[in-house]
Formats: structure tokens, C-alpha cells, sequence
């Protein structure tokens, strides 16, 4: 197995199982320090991660338009995880964590016009799927 499938296959477990922890842990606590408390403990072992790898070094040689768009990618995960846990803490972890994941279809989308990534027919299909995946869970 290539490398980057069991690093893909081992994130998509885990952020899996992250939602559901998160999800138990709402039941009295208010879904802004439960999103505190999770990236508190997120940036710490980012860090503690990159300080192992040695990767903290590369933090000079960040041009500025490299960090214009790190800062921007950082803004849209607060955007995202912020309103992620006001959902969690009204919904069902399991709709709330499957419409979520139709982001891919934007992903797939910006990758193609700003990337020039191919859209091949299988992914054209599986993007097709997770829509009407997504329209079945928000249709009422």
C-alpha cells in the first residue's frame, strides 16, 4: 500500500472517531469550550509533532504569499470547526459528520479550476453520489 493511503485511510478513521468523542463529550458543556479544549489540544500536538519532525525549522523560508495563504486556509478551519460544534451540539453526529463531507465536492471543484486537477469519470461519479447523499439527508 502506498504511503499516502495509509496516511489518508488512518485521518479519515480518526476523524471519524474524533467526531464522535466530541459529540459525547457536548452533553453539558457549551460547544465553545468544547471547541477550545479541542483545538487547544490539537495545536499542542501540531507543534510538539512539527518540533519532532524538525519541521519548525522551514518557518523562516515561509514567503509572505505562502503565509497570506496559510493565514486564509487557518481562517476557514476556525469558520468551519466553529460552526461544525454549533451543529454538534444540536444534531445528530451522524448527519451533521456525513453532510459535512460533501466540502469534498468544493474541494474537488477549487482543485480543478485553481489547481488544474483532472476530473476523471470516477470522480465525477463518487462526487455525484455524495451529493445526492447529502440531498437525502437535508430533505425534508
Amino acid at each position: 500500500m502506498e504511503p499516502w493511503l495509509s496516511y489518508a485511510l488512518i485521518a479519515m478513521l480518526m476523524g471519524g472517531v474524533a467526531m464522535v468523542f466530541a459529540k459525547l463529550g457536548m452533553g453539558g458543556a457549551d460547544e465553545h469550550v468544547a471547541l477550545v479544549i479541542r483545538t487547544g489540544v490539537l495545536f499542542a500536538m501540531v507543534v510538539v509533532n512539527a518540533w519532532y519532525a524538525g519541521g519548525l525549522k522551514g518557518l523562516k523560508a515561509i514567503d509572505n504569499k505562502t503565509l497570506m495563504w496559510f493565514i486564509l486556509a487557518g481562517a476557514c478551519t476556525a469558520v468551519y470547526w466553529i460552526l461544525y460544534f454549533k451543529a454538534l451540539k444540536t444534531a445528530d453526529v451522524s448527519i451533521v459528520a456525513t453532510i459535512d463531507r460533501a466540502g469534498i465536492i468544493i474541494t474537488v471543484l477549487l482543485s480543478y479550476f485553481l489547481l488544474k486537477e483532472p476530473l476523471t469519470p470516477r470522480l465525477l461519479l463518487g462526487m455525484g453520489t455524495i451529493l445526492a447523499g447529502t440531498l437525502i439527508l437535508i430533505w425534508k
